[in-house]
């Protein structure tokens, strides 16, 4: 099983057979990995305050269905290699 935690309380998890988007504890999609056909991914750098200097660094991905949803995930970048991970395993499950 591997997960990846993200921003606003959600959660990718891909178990097996099935992928699944979890928020706040609760399943908000639930697709078969098989089903998998693509991810798009995009750096964001966004300042943490109005005015402040800091800057924080996330990485967006936007994952593909055949026939279903597509599911935007947002996370710190830190935790890219274990989304690349996640979407590698995807690929594997995915039906030619």
């Amino acid at each position: 099983m591997i997960f990846v935690d993200g921003q606003s309380n959600e959660r990718l998890v891909l178990d097996g057979e099935w992928f699944e988007k979890l928020r706040g504890g609760q399943s908000k999609t639930r697709v078969p990995a098989a089903s998998f056909r693509g991810a798009a991914w995009q750096d964001i750098a966004r300042r943490t305050r109005l005015f402040g200097g800091e800057r924080e660094h996330l990485v967006q991905v936007t994952l593909t269905f055949e026939g279903g949803p597509f599911v935007g995930f947002v996370t710190d970048a830190a935790k890219r290699p274990q989304l690349e991970q996640l979407v590698n395993q995807l690929e594997a499950a995915r039906t030619p």
